[in-house]
């Protein structure tokens, strides 16, 4: 039996871009309702933003979007048409979340703050996505992924020693900390009204929930005074650590030493008789103070060598060593993905048939099955008609008003 645990959930679905909509698609893929409110005069912005489908541009062939997006509604509406507020009221009276990713403010200009929906759907569950939450001293400051990496100091952090910083793109913001904290509150938030009767609104500053991926860092400067330096792919603690160029075009294979018992399996493996012979090897901060001769001497090994066989040799002694996969390997060549079905081939009616990635727990040792990404507004008609109850000549109204575009 396939897990749709959370059947009978519906969303009134106001995110877009990354964070919002990822958070989202976890209640979609387990079998929420999730309606994602669109509208054709102002589109995600992923929609249009690609990657797309053979490099041809289309409003429903963007790569980004489709997976974020899975197994959601789409409810085309001009949010700037007169009766669009009564649309959302009346899609709102009938489901268990709000969730939006807006700057502040933005949806009491709507007329859909908190408390306006609250009024006429008293245990609601109103999920709010700011970047600096609702108040504070920089409330206003609005921004995305990249600017939430930079104000957090994932950013400053990321890069070669004695190098400008590089950065970790939108990946910590959007698609780690942020989802699953917003997921996690609103899983809290319903396990709450089911015991009490009563809704809650959930208040989650990106800022605030992606500094949790700099906890470590917090408690060192804390300790310490020090602000932690860049390392590039290196260790403060052990030696060799980072990943290393391997035969063939743009292969390269992680290797990390963590433990005196780890470093004699890798001389061992290297054949490096220099190495394991010199005793002030034989303890961490040796191999700290000798890590550009022992990289050195690791490269030179893995130059001649793919790095899958890198990363057999070395895990096969116990040594931890992994693939730095590129996605054309995870999809072809990722034993371990691929015996755990992890990719799912859905059909598209723009995109075609297309590869998604699967939810990476399962519940019942069951994997979840995906279903396609909408069409934009590809289902309005049954929300407003099967969902709020509309008649067929009060659709017809409305998109005649152009209030559904």
């Amino acid at each position: 039996m396939i897990p749709r645990f959370l059947e009978g959930i519906r969303f009134a679905d106001l995110t877009w871009a990354g964070a919002g909509p990822f958070s989202t698609k976890l209640f979609s893929d387990f079998g929420a309702e999730v309606i994602k409110v669109e509208s054709l005069s102002r589109p995600d912005p992923v929609r249009v933003g690609g990657p797309f489908k053979d490099g041809k541009p289309g409003i429903d062939r963007s790569g980004y979007f489709a997976s974020r997006n899975t197994r959601k509604k789409s409810l085309c509406m001009n949010m700037k048409h007169d009766e669009s507020r009564e649309i959302l009221f009346d899609l709102i009276r009938r489901s268990d979340v709000v969730s939006n990713n807006f700057g502040p403010g933005a949806m009491d200009r709507l007329g859909l703050g908190y408390e306006d929906v609250k009024a006429i759907k008293p245990d609601i569950i109103y999920l709010s996505m700011p970047m600096y939450g609702e108040d504070g001293p920089f409330a206003n400051l609005v921004g995305v992924g990249m600017t939430i990496s930079a104000v957090t100091g994932l950013m400053w952090q990321t890069g070669y020693e004695n190098e400008a910083p590089l950065g970790p793109g939108t990946h910590f913001p959007d698609h780690a900390a942020n989802p699953y904290h917003a997921a996690f509150a609103v899983m809290a938030a319903l396990r709450h009204r089911r015991a009490t009767g009563r809704g809650m609104k959930i208040d989650l500053a990106q800022v605030e929930s992606t500094i949790n991926c700099m906890g470590l860092s917090f408690l060192e400067y804390a300790v310490t005074g020090e602000e932690r330096p860049r390392l590039g792919n290196r260790s403060a603690h052990h030696a060799p650590h980072g990943i290393f160029r391997c035969a063939g075009e743009d292969e390269w294979c992680a290797v990390a030493v963590t433990s005196d018992a780890q470093w004699r399996s890798f001389c061992e493996i290297l054949g490096a008789k220099s190495l394991a012979d010199d005793r002030s090897l034989d303890s961490a901060a040796g191999r700290l103070a000798a890590a550009d001769r022992i990289e050195a001497d690791l490269s030179r090994w893995t130059a001649v060598r793919t790095a899958e066989e890198v990363m057999h040799a070395m895990q096969a002694r116990g040594v931890p060593a992994g693939v730095v996969a590129h996605s054309k390997y995870l999809i072809e060549r990722d034993a371990q993905l691929a015996a755990r079905g992890y990719w799912q081939t859905l059909d598209h009616p723009e995109i075609g048939p297309s590869r998604f990635t699967s939810p990476p727990y399962r519940l019942d040792g069951e994997r979840v099955e995906l279903a396609r990404p909408p069409l934009i507004g590809e289902h309005t008609e049954a929300v407003l008609g099967g969902i709020l109850g509309y008649g067929p000549e009060r659709i017809a109204e409305l998109r005649a008003k152009g209030a559904l575009e």
